[in-house]
């Protein structure tokens, strides 16, 4: 059972998290997570030493929301291939699996904090490569176990494919076209599918 400075905690972090991925760490003011909590400035404040530490916390709740379902989509039944092809075809509804969290979290955080805020750069940085770490993982063991070959090495296949994911999320958020999206996959999943038998 959580006390209730844990609740509040917990609430103003699901409050604010999608602010700050939308309007970014400059763009986010006090008035505007006072005003979508309800709660005193003094209030915040007694949750959080700064707004840094609340939107590190606001990053970290969204970062979790992601990895968690990305281990999800890994975790299929199947062999290597299988698995990153599952990862892919996630992408085809990445768009709308991230409205909720306001937008990509690694895209809007990882590019906003570049100037703004080094620890939240650094922490969209550390999280794109967990997921690279992840996919590298499932691909180095499919190429150990004889299901997949690669043309690099597992971890820049990883990078590589997550790049070209990455980027089209980018180029569907800018133009508001998720036609990006959809089209990558797609042109992904015929490629890996030529790729993983060869």
């Amino acid at each position: 059972m959580s006390s209730k400075a844990e609740r509040t905690t917990r609430f103003i972090i699901e409050t604010v998290a999608p602010i700050f991925n939308k309007h970014g760490y400059v763009g986010t003011s006090m008035s505007d997570i006072t005003d979508a909590t309800g709660l005193t400035k003094g209030a915040i404040y007694g949750n959080f030493e700064n707004k840094e530490s609340l939107a590190l916390a606001a990053f970290e709740y969204h970062r979790n929301i992601l990895l968690t379902k990305i281990d999800e989509v890994l975790d299929v039944e199947g062999n290597a291939a299988d698995k990153i092809l599952n990862f892919v075809k996630f992408y085809r509804q990445y768009d709308t699996f991230t409205v909720k969290l306001g937008g990509c979290p690694l895209v809007n955080v990882g590019v906003d904090a570049q100037d703004n805020n080094a620890k939240l750069a650094s922490a969209s940085r550390e999280t794109i490569k967990e997921v690279e770490g992840k996919l590298a993982f499932i691909l180095e063991n499919g190429v150990n176990f004889g299901e997949i070959k690669l043309p690099v090495s597992p971890l820049q296949f990883a990078k590589q494919l997550f790049t070209i994911l990455q980027g089209a999320v980018v180029m569907g958020t800018i133009t508001r076209d998720r036609k990006y999206l959809s089209n990558t996959v797609a042109f992904l999943e015929q490629s890996l599918q030529v790729q993983f038998k060869n």
